[in-house]
């Protein structure tokens, strides 16, 4: 087996972790036999990120980084356009807060944990479908996505001890926004298979918390650190390489 198919392997089942065994085979079998159903005008791609997160009005915040891990679905619609639709099927969002303040309706515990820092925790499963333009190997996307909620917890660092707070209820199951995106090919990596290398900007549009854990707007927004890896043949591969 080629050593960039070992790694992509290794890189699969490394994101995979945490995620439902039905997906992750999936995700397997796409990194296997992706070549083979590739064309000139459709090929599927791993999809690897890093997000930076934040939620508007929550408390005071700063972004930190959590990983992403998808499959996309590449549609050739012109010389200049394209069509991505993608499934992530595990996509974390972290943020820091400095002053917050448990509330489990149990006294003791709550005045333990008052005003403290820590982090939050959210996981989706997160479909974009962003419309590309290309020009000079550049690539801007634009399109909507919808988020499914998988996990949503509070952690806070108390003075003799971290409490994780489970708010998957107190949590929206859904989140939808916009995402923007501008991507580089580097078409000669990888022997001509390429890789997209991305920065992306999600903004939300719904509320990621009910009135329990914030009364006022919580939209979320990310930057997002990203990578494209197409599953291409090697025949393509080599056609790339001479048309570059």
């Amino acid at each position: 087996m080629k050593k960039t198919r070992v790694f992509l392997i290794i890189a699969t089942l490394t994101f995979s972790i945490g995620v439902q065994k039905a997906y992750s085979q999936a995700a397997i079998l796409a990194v296997i036999f992706g070549d083979k159903v590739a064309s000139e005008e459709f090929n599927l791609s791993l999809e690897l990120g890093w997000n930076f997160s934040t939620v508007s009005n929550f408390t005071t915040i700063k972004r930190t980084n959590a990983t992403n891990f998808g499959l996309g679905c590449n549609f050739k619609l012109s010389e200049q356009f394209y069509l991505s639709p993608s499934i992530f099927f595990l996509s974390k969002r972290k943020f820091n807060f400095t002053s917050y303040s448990l509330n489990t309706g149990n006294a003791n515990i709550d005045n333990e944990f008052m005003n403290k820092s820590g982090n939050g925790n959210l996981s989706y499963i997160d479909v974009p479908v962003l419309l590309w333009y290309e020009i000079n190997k550049v690539r801007l996307g634009v399109g909507p996505q919808v988020s499914f909620l998988t996990n949503s917890n509070l952690v806070f660092k108390g003075d003799h001890g971290d409490f994780t707070q489970d708010i998957k209820d107190n949590t929206n199951k859904i989140d939808y926004g916009i995402m923007a995106s501008v991507g580089y090919e580097l078409g000669k990596a990888r022997k001509g298979k390429g890789i997209f290398i991305q920065a992306r900007y999600y903004q939300g549009f719904a509320d990621i918390y009910n009135d329990q854990i914030n009364t006022q707007s919580n939209q979320e927004s990310y930057f997002s650190i990203h990578l494209s890896l197409p599953f291409i043949t090697d025949e393509l591969a080599k056609k790339k390489l001479q048309t570059n």
